[in-house]
C-alpha cells in the first residue's frame, strides 16, 4: 500500500483496504456507512415485527386493559339488573318520581350515570320512552343491590294500565373517578 492516508480497514474481516474500494478484495463485503450494521437491520426488524404483533394480541386478547376511562359497559348491560320499582307522583306538583332498586350480578362495579324508562301499555305496545339521568351518580358494586330514585318531569298518560320497564342506559367503570363536566 502507498501510504496511509489511502488506507482503510474493512469493518468486516479487518484487512487493510484503499480507501476509495466499494468492496472488500478479501471477504468481498461491500464498503457503505451501513454495511457493518447489515446482519444488525434483520434482526432488530425481526424483533419490532414480534414486538408489534404481541402488543395487538394482548390488546385483542385484554381490550378493556388498555383503556383510560376503564371497560367499556355495552358488554356487560345485561349484568346490572332493575327491579322492585314504583312510580311515584309528588303530592305539591304534578312530577313523577322513579324509585326501585339496582342489582350487580356481574364481576364489576358500574357507575350508573343515566336510566331508560319505556311505558308500555298492558299489551306491550309502546308509549313513551325518556332517558332520566342520575342527578347522584352512584357505584353498584358486585353482587350487591343499590337503591335509586330519579325524576321524570311531567307525565302526561291517557290510559291507566300503563306499566313501566326500566334498564340502566349509561354506566362507566366504577374503578375510576367520577367525571366532572
Amino acid at each position: 500500500m502507498d501510504s496511509d492516508q489511502n488506507v482503510k480497514v474493512c469493518p468486516l474481516c479487518a484487512e487493510p483496504i484503499k480507501a476509495a474500494a466499494r468492496v472488500c478484495p478479501f471477504c468481498r463485503a461491500p464498503q457503505t456507512r451501513l454495511a457493518h450494521w447489515r446482519p444488525y437491520l434483520g434482526v432488530a426488524f425481526s424483533a419490532l415485527v414480534m414486538l408489534a404483533f404481541v402488543g395487538l394480541a394482548c390488546h385483542w386478547l385484554f381490550p378493556d386493559a388498555f383503556r383510560s376511562e376503564g371497560r367499556s359497559f355495552a358488554p356487560y348491560r345485561a349484568q346490572l339488573v332493575v327491579g322492585r320499582t314504583s312510580l311515584e307522583r309528588d303530592q305539591r306538583k304534578p312530577d313523577f318520581w322513579l324509585s326501585g332498586y339496582i342489582t350487580n350480578i356481574g364481576n364489576y362495579p358500574w357507575r350508573v350515570l343515566e336510566l331508560e324508562v319505556r311505558f308500555m301499555e298492558g299489551e306491550g305496545k309502546l308509549v313513551d320512552v325518556c332517558h332520566p339521568e342520575v342527578s347522584e351518580k352512584f357505584v353498584v358494586q358486585p353482587h350487591q343491590e343499590q337503591a335509586f330514585r330519579v325524576g321524570l318531569g311531567r307525565l302526561v298518560f291517557t290510559n291507566s294500565g300503563i306499566v313501566a320497564g326500566v334498564r340502566v342506559q349509561a354506566a362507566t367503570d366504577g374503578n375510576f373517578p367520577a367525571k366532572t363536566d
